[in-house]
């Protein structure tokens, strides 16, 4: 497990002081955004716990979750506790038993994760210490106003951050964000894309959502090309197959935009 000065043994000691003596401990291989992604179970129950070390350069994003969670606890996997001390920063949440969402064109997932998305999009966000869209990609476009807005966004769909049982669960909230409320059905988009659908079937499912209904075309247009420049940046830095197929669908869906905006193309929205 893990090692180090901090080591797995001091985060065991973390635990138990929650949940009692640990009887099993699955790791899970998806945690990318944590150095400690494990389901706990005890005698009685099972926690979802995930960390990083208290000097990790991203371990305040330990906190925005803690901040977030009582605000989306009808769409996300409630904290039951959180703990700092012996040089780990842990948050155990409520264990779903359920399976990674599959965005493939027919799922029957599909659904569940946009009922999940419309529930989202009525959470009104407090003047909370988040990111803001049109600071976050302000470094992409000349036009960052056209990101900003108040509604409490996700922005990383990817499937391993929904978990699909009798519905859809959003999870991994280490990056929330405030900002227009159609970004987050764009979001959405690109990794219905790079999960096999055109960006024309991916629009189809996205423009149900009355946030992209209302949403300026220009607006949508700029995201898109934002959206490809950022991640064609991510996958030339670290050329992971994950990231080369988020830069392939960005840029599909930003050339389907471009297309429909230039004098030839069609604009049907």
């Amino acid at each position: 497990m893990i090692t180090g000065k901090a080591s797995w043994e001091d985060a065991r000691e973390l635990i138990e002081k929650e949940t009692g003596p640990i009887r099993a401990v699955m790791e899970l291989s998806e945690g990318r955004n944590s150095e400690i992604s494990v389901i706990v179970r005890t005698d009685g129950d099972a926690t979802f716990v995930k960390g990083r070390r208290t000097g990790h350069p991203q371990a305040w994003t330990q906190e925005r979750e803690r901040i977030i969670n009582p605000l989306v606890r009808q769409i996300s996997p409630a904290l039951k506790w959180s703990s700092v001390n012996g040089g780990w920063d842990l948050l155990g949440f409520e264990y779903i038993a359920g399976f990674h969402a599959d965005y493939s064109p027919g799922s029957l997932d599909i659904p569940k994760v946009m009922r999940t998305l419309l529930q989202l999009q009525e959470i009104t966000c407090p003047d909370i210490d988040v990111k803001r869209a049109d600071q976050r990609w302000a470094s992409y476009t000349g036009t960052p106003e056209l990101l900003a807005g108040t509604c409490l966004l996700h922005t990383d769909w990817s499937p391993g951050n929904v978990l699909v049982s009798d519905r859809a669960y959003l999870v991994d909230w280490a990056w929330p964000t405030t900002g227009a409320a159609w970004i987050d059905p764009a979001c959405l988009a690109i990794w219905l894309i790079a999960s096999g659908h055109s960006p024309r079937s991916a629009e189809s499912l996205t423009c149900r959502i009355p946030s992209w209904q209302n949403a300026p075309a220009s607006a949508l247009d700029e995201f898109a090309r934002v959206q490809a420049l950022m991640w064609a940046g991510i996958a030339a830095d670290s050329p992971e197959p994950w990231k080369k197929n988020l830069a392939g669908a960005s840029r599909r869906w930003a050339d389907h935009r471009e297309t429909r905006s230039s004098p030839s193309g069609h604009r049907d929205e």
